[in-house]
C-alpha cells in the first residue's frame, strides 16, 4: 500500500533521529558560503501567530497565496515576507532583517509589528538552480487575537488564518502548494516544545538545499541527505536543526512531497 506524505514525513524524521548525527565537515562546501551570498538577495519572512478560540487551543497562522503571475513560487501558499530594501538598513545586519520583516508585514498583510518582538527561527538560501535567489531569515511574531490581516491583492491573495495542522491537511489533499522551507517550518511548529530553540550561531548557518532532476521528478535535497555532497550546485554544511527534517522533497502532482 502506498504511504501518504504525512507518513513519509514522520518516517523520514524518525529515520534521521535514529541514526548518528555527524558533525558537518568543510568538505560539504562546493564553494565558500561568502561567495554564494554575493549572488543572492537578503530577505525576511514572518510567521504571524495569534491565539485560537478553538477547544484544542491550537494557535493560528496567517498565510497568503502568491500570485500566479509572479516568477518566484507562483500560486504557492506562503508566510508574508520579501526582499530587504535599501531603506531597511545596512545589508547583512540583524536589525536590517528585522526592519524588512516589519515593513513586509505592514505592506503585504496590513499587520504592524512595531511594538512587538520578533524571534529569529530559521535561515534558508535558495538553491543555485533558481534564477532568483534569496538569503532569507524567518521570524515568528505573536500577535493578539483581535489583530486583523489581509492579503494585498497584488503580489498575494487568499489570505487566511488557520492552524498548522489544518494547513498541512489541505496540503495532503493537494488543495494548496507549500514550498519546502514553508513545509519545514510547519513540521517544526507541529513538534511544539523546543521547535525553535536555537541560538544565533546555529541560526546563522543557513539551510542551503540543492535542486536536481532525478528519475523524471524534481527534487529539493537538504544538506543532511547522504547524496547531498556529491550533487551539483552550491552547497553548505548541514546545520544541527536540519536533522529533524526530511532529507529531500520531490515534486509530484503540483506539490512538494517529503521522501527519504
Amino acid at each position: 500500500m502506498r504511504r501518504g506524505p504525512d507518513a513519509q514525513a514522520r518516517e523520514s524524521s524518525q529515520a534521521v533521529s535514529d541514526r548518528a548525527k555527524p558533525e558537518a565537515s568543510p568538505s560539504c562546501y562546493d564553494q565558500p558560503l561568502s561567495r554564494i551570498q554575493n549572488n543572492v538577495h537578503d530577505a525576511a519572512t514572518v510567521v504571524v501567530v495569534r491565539p485560537s478560540v478553538s477547544p484544542t487551543g491550537a494557535r493560528e497562522l496567517f498565510m497568503v497565496r502568491r500570485s500566479t503571475k509572479t516568477s518566484f513560487m507562483p500560486d504557492a501558499l506562503v508566510f508574508p515576507g520579501g526582499r530587504v530594501d535599501a531603506c531597511d538598513g545596512q545589508l547583512g545586519h540583524a536589525s536590517t532583517f528585522e526592519c524588512a520583516a516589519r515593513r513586509e508585514c505592514a505592506e503585504e498583510i496590513g499587520v504592524f509589528l512595531d511594538d512587538l518582538s520578533l524571534q529569529w527561527i530559521d535561515t534558508w538560501i535558495t538553491p543555485s538552480r533558481e534564477p532568483r535567489r534569496f538569503h532569507a531569515r524567518f521570524f515568528i511574531a505573536y500577535v493578539d487575537r483581535d489583530i486583523t490581516a489581509h492579503a494585498d491583492g497584488v503580489e498575494t491573495h487568499d489570505g487566511r488564518w488557520d492552524t498548522s495542522e489544518a494547513i498541512l491537511s489541505a496540503w495532503r489533499l493537494a488543495h494548496v502548494d507549500l514550498p519546502p522551507p514553508t513545509l519545514c517550518i510547519l513540521f517544526r511548529l507541529q513538534d511544539h516544545a523546543g521547535a525553535f530553540e536555537c541560538d544565533a550561531t546555529e541560526l546563522a548557518r543557513p539551510i542551503l538545499p540543492k535542486w536536481i532532476t532525478c528519475d523524471g521528478f524534481e527534487h529539493v535535497v537538504l544538506p543532511h541527505d547522504p547524496e547531498y555532497v556529491a550533487l551539483p550546485g552550491d552547497g553548505a554544511p548541514a546545520p544541527r536543526r536540519v536533522f529533524s527534517l526530511p532529507t529531500r522533497f520531490r515534486r509530484e502532482k503540483n506539490r512538494w512531497l517529503p521522501c527519504t
